[in-house]
């Protein structure tokens, strides 16, 4: 499950055809090598998070397809992050993820309801494992 892992390479398909309609995909490569395929369709399907050995296949709704192609094409460096742990599942393409939550041990998250704050909570867990 990729944390925070830096893109290296980006590819975009938009495509009109007679079986799916309107396609929208985006192939990402990660600084790890591993490969992450993302699907714009109208309707996110409930199995929407899979792990493929080390590759991921994500999918988002079609809405949200102009605001990560956004990302890609206007920040430099983005990340990817991808987990699915104990029931929490999160998918994001993202500028720097900072995952330190600077608090001494025992100390509260400074920040509990943020998306660093879950991934943080997610990567304990992993390791726990």
């Amino acid at each position: 499950m990729p944390i925070d892992e830096k893109i290296v390479k980006y590819s975009v398909w938009i495509s009109q055809n007679n079986v799916l309609g309107w396609v929208r995909e985006i192939s990402l490569s990660l600084e790890s090598g591993a490969t992450v395929y993302i699907g714009f369709p109208q309707q996110r399907p409930a199995d929407w998070l899979q792990f493929v050995g080390q590759n991921t296949n994500l999918f988002m709704t079609k809405d949200e397809f102009a605001d990560v192609y956004h990302l890609l094409q206007s920040e430099n460096p983005v990340f990817f992050t991808a987990l699915n742990v104990d029931g929490l599942e999160v998918g994001a393409v993202h500028m720097a993820l900072d995952v330190s939550d600077g608090a001494d041990p025992g100390e509260l998250d400074p920040h509990p309801g943020s998306i660093a704050s879950l991934v943080r909570r997610a990567a304990a867990r992993i390791a726990r494992l």
